[in-house]
């Protein structure tokens, strides 16, 4: 993901020129498309033009800012996501864990 830095700690997704906590010049960054889950809300009533339910939920990202996703499943805090944007929108899903095995007998030492 790419967006904007300040030397205050002030992280976006957008490509801010200036700060909006401190003022100063933001320089561009670059994120890993994953972060973990700090809150949620389960939502009652669906914003138009989202066609299946969904529940929001704030996303840390590693030394990058917080965005807030859409989630189709109910996911908790502590959770890995990966994050992917749609038409301006922020939507995540779980990160699936490396599934292989190691054969004890190959490996060696």
């Amino acid at each position: 993901m790419k967006g904007a830095k300040c030397k205050c700690g002030f992280a976006t997704v957008t490509d801010r020129r200036r700060c909006p906590k401190c003022g100063k010049a933001m320089k561009p960054a670059e994120w890993p498309d994953e972060g973990e889950i700090v809150s949620f809300a389960a939502l009652q009533v669906m914003p138009e033009g989202l066609k299946e339910p969904y529940n929001m939920v704030l996303v840390s990202v590693s030394k990058g800012p917080k965005i807030i996703c859409w989630v189709s499943k109910n996911l908790r805090v502590g959770d890995v996501v990966t994050i992917s944007e749609r038409d301006g929108k922020y939507f995540c899903s779980m990160k699936e864990p490396l599934d292989f095995k190691v054969d004890a007998g190959a490996v060696k030492s």
